[in-house]
């Protein structure tokens, strides 16, 4: 029986570890940023363990995904299949992250996510638009620290989006929109990248000249 039993604990153990090729293919891929080997869109692969090499194959398949979904060449019938793909692989990466997984691991599969999330969201319609702006939010609350840290400038810079979209949808009541309006501007003049995550280069401008736009169109005047 002690024998049996034994054998069943080290076959559980064995079961909660990637495999052998799992890792070594996820050792090549921390070589390269996400996103540099388009192959990974499709490779297949089985890794739903909590273990950093599970983390790092997933990442590297919604970031291919992702560069392919905005790619030029990709066709346009395409492009949702693509945009689902990168969520759903970042959405993934999040879940299997290990207890002692790094800040910075961390930081870049919840930005990843949200604008996986942001991007999915701006195509989409009715419901599926209102759930996507709730699982932004969801997605960035891990990126919030006291004092600021890195991840906050991701976080106002999604927050502001939100915001923005919920009020060109009609989504939040006449009367409290230019209170939400300059709250977004609060938050897209604090939109910020930081070295060594995704970075936003120009559409943090284009944030903030929407968010203005918006304020300027309403009607009464916000004061």
């Amino acid at each position: 029986m002690r024998r049996a039993a034994l054998l069943l604990i080290l076959l559980l153990a064995a079961c909660q570890q990637p495999s052998r090729e799992t890792v070594q293919l996820a050792g090549e891929l921390r070589r390269t940023p996400p996103g540099s080997s388009d192959a990974m869109a499709d490779r297949p692969f089985d890794c739903d363990v909590a273990d950093r090499a599970c983390v790092t194959l997933w990442l590297h398949r919604g970031a291919a995904c992702a560069r392919l979904a905005e790619a030029p060449t990709t066709p346009e019938a395409q492009r949702p299949a693509r945009r689902d793909c990168a969520v759903q692989s970042f959405t993934r990466a999040r879940a299997l992250m290990p207890a002692d997984a790094t800040a910075d691991e961390r930081l870049e599969t919840a930005v990843r996510l949200a604008d996986a999330l942001e991007r999915q969201r701006d195509r989409a319609i009715g419901a599926q638009r209102q759930a996507d702006n709730t699982a932004i939010l969801a997605a960035i609350a891990p990126l919030r620290t006291t004092p600021r840290g890195p991840g906050d400038g991701y976080a106002d810079y999604f927050a502001a989006g939100v915001t923005l979209n919920r009020v060109q949808s009609g989504d939040i009541p006449a009367a409290e929109r230019c209170a939400a309006l300059a709250e977004a501007r609060e938050q897209a003049a604090s939109a910020a990248e930081a070295p060594g995550l995704p970075p936003l280069g120009n559409r943090i401008g284009q944030r903030r000249a929407a968010v203005a736009t918006q304020l300027a169109a309403q009607t009464p005047r916000c004061p």
